[in-house]
């Protein structure tokens, strides 16, 4: 069969190109992003998304406190500034986002191990069910965090208390 060539269905040839596109730089990123709100996993696409970019943006807060943290040892005077600078309301933003995504994070990750261990909670309908008792979960517990962070926030970084 030297020299023979492959054909496929009209079908497996647009699919093929779809993902040869999804690979180039440009192009491809634009057909992701405008594909993502498409897709049909609903609430289950949306939790795994919410837990990668929760799990993300935990591992980039886990980043940079290592690094400040380590400029005590090598250069003691940015530490100094850098604690000067966390203490800016936008700091306090992001304190209110990574207290949300450390929040989602585990309570997702806690229903996720829990699935695992009683493989009969893996389907779609009971998964769509612990989803959102995680999701009422997590606002029972960020809504008061929120406005209990947000007032100390408000009162330290803006009215000056």
């Amino acid at each position: 069969m030297a020299g023979a060539e492959t054909v496929l269905p009209e079908g497996a040839r647009n699919r093929w190109r779809t993902s040869e596109q999804a690979w180039a730089p440009a192009s491809g990123l634009k057909a992701i992003v405008q594909e993502i709100p498409r897709y049909q996993g609903r609430i289950h696409q949306w939790a795994w998304v919410a837990n990668r970019v929760t799990g993300l943006g935990t591992l980039l807060f886990l980043t940079v406190h290592i690094l400040d943290t380590s400029l005590v040892y090598f250069a003691p005077v940015w530490y100094e500034r850098a604690l000067v600078l966390y203490r800016h309301p936008l700091f306090g933003l992001g304190e209110l986002i990574l207290v949300g995504c450390v929040l989602w994070h585990g309570l997702n990750g806690l229903r996720i191990a829990i699935s695992d261990f009683r493989p009969r909670l893996w389907a779609a309908e009971t998964q769509g069910r612990l989803i959102l008792w995680t999701l009422v979960a997590f606002l029972a517990l960020y809504i008061p965090t929120f406005f209990i962070m947000g007032n100390v926030i408000l009162q330290k970084s803006i009215l000056g208390r």
